[in-house]
């Protein structure tokens, strides 16, 4: 399932036992799973928490464009930067991954075990 954020950037991060990514466009990206960033330069392996603020490579993905956001059928939510870093997150079996939502209402959130609860923008 591709999340419709092509071509926007990161505009702010926040770490607070969870990780969270703002948009451009209005959405956020919030991450409360363990998760993996892969840039040209090397893999690295995080969990959600305050002190990943710290992170030269997170804090790198700040004002980056995304290429592509897209979700698998088993609910790894897979983002794409334009300079050729990509983010991961796996689904968990016991907890929220992952959301993501965005303006009027949009929502998608992986739930345990990889389903997806969605809700769709409103025309209003």
């Amino acid at each position: 399932m591709d999340l419709g954020l092509h071509g926007q950037q990161v505009t702010t991060q926040s770490f607070d036992y969870t990780v969270s990514f703002q948009t451009s466009g209005g959405y956020e990206l919030r991450i409360e799973n363990d998760y993996t960033l892969h840039t040209p330069h090397g893999s690295w392996n995080f969990s959600p928490e305050p002190s990943n603020e710290d992170s030269r490579e997170l804090a790198a993905l700040a004002d980056q464009r995304i290429d592509h956001a897209a979700v698998s059928s088993d609910g790894t939510l897979t983002v794409k930067f334009a300079t050729g870093s990509e983010l991961r997150v796996q689904a968990s079996p016991s907890y929220e991954a992952w959301t993501v939502a965005g303006p009027r209402g949009m929502k998608v959130v992986c739930m345990p075990g990889g389903e997806l609860a969605t809700w769709k923008a409103t025309d209003a």
